[in-house]
């Protein structure tokens, strides 16, 4: 998967004002005032949209919680990122999503019942980094945004590449670059969820492989 062709022809500029506060970065206590901020007005919690093609993610209090936790920031900092820059990112997530593209579909590790896919996505940030998203989406409360994380364009691309290869081994595919690694059919709800996230992924032209 090369992403520079994931972002041809897509309006992605990053300005040199947003730019040098990804680089420069902030303290915690700053992303998260930023972040309330954000969903304050709206019964702590907002609506963020794609502008390429209207998708929506829920950011609630919880969201705020994961993006600045320790978890999140460790990820950002073993790709070489320092805190400051993580906490950066993560205030303005709103922006990154609404310029991001989606790259990836796939099933919850965990086998979550209540969960019905992982949708990721990518945003431009500075040089060669980009920041990687992830929108859960359950059953219930529909689509939220879960994590984000700095990591390097190139990495980033070897990340995906390695997906699309652990997938490739089902010759049935109906994806048109790659190919399903379908769940055990252990049961018929694992197996119906399994071809409902293929069907998805099809449809938007996305790689699609369901863990074990």
């Amino acid at each position: 998967m090369n992403l520079e062709n994931i972002f041809e022809g897509i309006l992605a500029n990053v300005s040199e004002e947003k730019a040098d506060m990804y680089r420069k970065g902030m303290n915690r206590k700053e992303a998260a005032l930023k972040l309330i901020e954000l969903i304050k007005d709206n019964g702590n919690e907002s609506i963020l949209i794609k502008s390429r093609d209207g998708e929506e993610a829920r950011l609630s209090k919880n969201s705020v919680n994961k993006l600045v936790s320790e978890t999140s920031v460790k990820k950002s900092v073993n790709n070489g990122f320092a805190a400051a820059q993580h906490f950066a990112i993560a205030s303005d997530i709103d922006n990154l999503f609404r310029n991001s593209v989606k790259v990836l579909i796939h099933a919850d590790r965990n086998n979550d019942p209540n969960v019905v896919a992982m949708h990721r996505f990518v945003a431009l940030l500075f040089g060669n980094n980009a920041a990687y998203i992830t929108v859960k989406e359950a059953t219930e409360q529909g689509k939220r945004i879960y994590s984000v994380e700095l990591i390097e364009l190139g990495k980033l691309e070897g990340i995906l590449n390695e997906t699309r290869l652990k997938s490739s081994s089902n010759p049935a595919s109906s994806l048109p670059t790659h190919n399903i690694d379908f769940f055990s059919e252990k049961n018929n709800k694992t197996t119906e969820s399994s071809q409902m996230l293929q069907e998805k992924a099809r449809k938007q032209n996305l790689p699609y492989f369901a863990t074990k």
